[in-house]
């Protein structure tokens, strides 16, 4: 079948289908009013559904408005973190001797190969049996 029967079919059956149409229209007119009636009312509602949901709304923010904070910022209380504790503080470049006696221990020959044992075991778990 080529392009031109292509068309003369479609054109055949769209004829037949309008013609049923008139036929229905002309024994029923109340009834296809109502029929088209409906569909438009239908069209209409559609058309208006898609019209206020593609509406959308603007940012109410004026461009080149700056937020200027009158009050620090609040820490929320929470049971994850203490009353004193500090979100963010200077830190220091160094540690002054006392802090250094205080906070820092050399650690033993034997903390030290505990570590290293159990680096390797995780290297190891990691690894597998990789080549």
């Amino acid at each position: 079948m080529d392009f031109q029967g292509l068309l003369d079919n479609i054109k055949e059956k769209a004829s037949s289908i309008f013609e049923k149409i008139r036929e229905f229209y002309e024994e029923n007119k109340m009834l296809s009013y109502i029929i088209a009636g409906l569909t438009a009312l239908l069209l209409i509602c559609i058309i208006l559904i898609i019209v206020l949901a593609g509406k959308k709304k603007e940012p109410e923010v004026v461009p080149g408005s700056i937020l200027e904070l009158t009050e620090p910022l609040a820490i929320p209380d929470g049971p994850e973190r203490p009353k004193d504790y500090t979100a963010s503080r200077t830190t220091k470049d160094k540690w002054s001797e006392e802090e250094t006696e205080q906070w820092f221990t050399i650690p033993t020959q034997k903390e030290i190969d505990s570590l290293s044992k159990a680096n390797d075991n995780l290297i190891n778990e990691i690894t597998g049996a990789a080549p």
